[in-house]
């Protein structure tokens, strides 16, 4: 505890200041989360059916034609429990780290702790000590969406090479189960890891629409989505496999170039914020290197403690606001 008045009055408006970029930041995060998950849900409700004892309770009915009869066909609808232990266990499995979610967050709340502590032994001032922990903490993040978008990059370029693999073998008569193993063995991780995954469960007597639907609700991936709803259908209404995952590989493989074409539209865009962004932090950096006399006030004064707060406030809400601007949605 601080002795002088005037610390404890610093140390006060420091943590209120934290708690309120905290407060803010949390309440985005959620707000975001929420718009996502409804969206999912109503993708999931279009797509499949909620089973209750033997009836259809939600969803639509898709109806087939094979051989001038009609097929009806239904791809049940798994209720999963949200929240935010699952969300972060998805984070996890989208990285690709074998570490356990409770490992990663025992070390990453350590290097917090010890950022802070450093940072306030070093400076002296409790704000260094709040503020290391946020900086560390949003490097973290963005290395963290950095390695999924790179994975899912990854998935869906080996994705394509599985699905023509697939189609040439079960053309060369090998059944599916068959053209499910020869993925897993010639395509690298992580796509050749999830079909051998399939491969596992069908010999353990796993039903394989029952794996299918397994490997895409643990996935977020739509194609992969896009291929387990394919294969059910084809499976339970017949019909030429080899032409499905040819067409399917075809539909992927344009879905992708459009993707890298929007990037390109939206890159101006993504490298002004990031200029945007970095500038106020350089800016801070080298004022507090040349001229730290005229940095005092910010640290020592309620006034200038408050100003920090807001600016970085600011600065995550016009983060925000530019990657909404850059998303395209449909």
């Amino acid at each position: 505890m601080p002795n002088n008045p005037q610390q404890l009055v610093t140390l006060i408006g420091a943590i209120a200041a934290f708690g309120l970029v905290l407060s803010l930041w949390l309440g985005g995060v959620v707000l975001w989360f929420s718009k996502r998950s409804k969206r999912a849900r109503m993708v999931k409700q279009r797509l499949q059916a909620i089973e209750n004892h033997g009836l259809v309770s939600e969803g639509r009915t898709l109806r087939l034609w094979h051989e001038g009869k009609e097929a009806t066909t239904i791809v049940p609808y798994v209720l999963s429990q949200g929240g935010v232990a699952t969300w972060l266990e998805e984070m996890r499995i989208e990285a690709g780290w074998m570490t356990p979610l409770s490992t990663i967050m025992f070390t990453l709340g350590g290097v917090l702790a010890a950022a802070a502590v450093a940072a306030y032994l070093i400076s002296g001032r409790p704000l260094m000590a709040v503020g290391a922990p946020i900086a560390v903490l949003i490097v973290f993040w963005i290395f963290l969406q950095h390695r999924i978008s790179k994975r899912t990059t990854h998935f869906e370029r080996n994705l394509i090479d599985a699905l023509e693999l697939a189609a040439r073998s079960l053309r060369a008569g090998h059944p599916l189960l068959g053209s499910f193993q020869l993925i897993a063995e010639e395509i690298p991780a992580p796509v050749g890891e999830m079909f051998a995954r399939v491969c596992q469960q069908q010999n353990l007597g796993v039903a394989m629409e029952d794996a299918l639907r397994t490997i895409a609700e643990n996935h977020s991936s739509d194609d992969l989505k896009l291929f387990a709803t394919s294969v059910v259908i084809q499976m339970r209404s017949g019909g030429n496999l080899a032409d499905m995952m040819m067409r399917l590989a075809n539909v992927i493989r344009e879905r992708n170039r459009l993707a890298r074409r929007i990037r390109v539209l939206t890159s101006q865009t993504q490298f002004s914020k990031r200029v945007l962004l970095a500038l106020p932090f350089l800016v801070f950096i080298l004022l507090n290197i040349m001229n730290p006399v005229y940095m005092q006030p910010l640290y020592d004064t309620t006034a200038g403690q408050m100003i920090m707060a807001a600016s970085a406030t600011g600065l995550l809400l016009g983060w925000m606001m530019m990657n909404w601007l850059s998303k395209l949605t449909p």
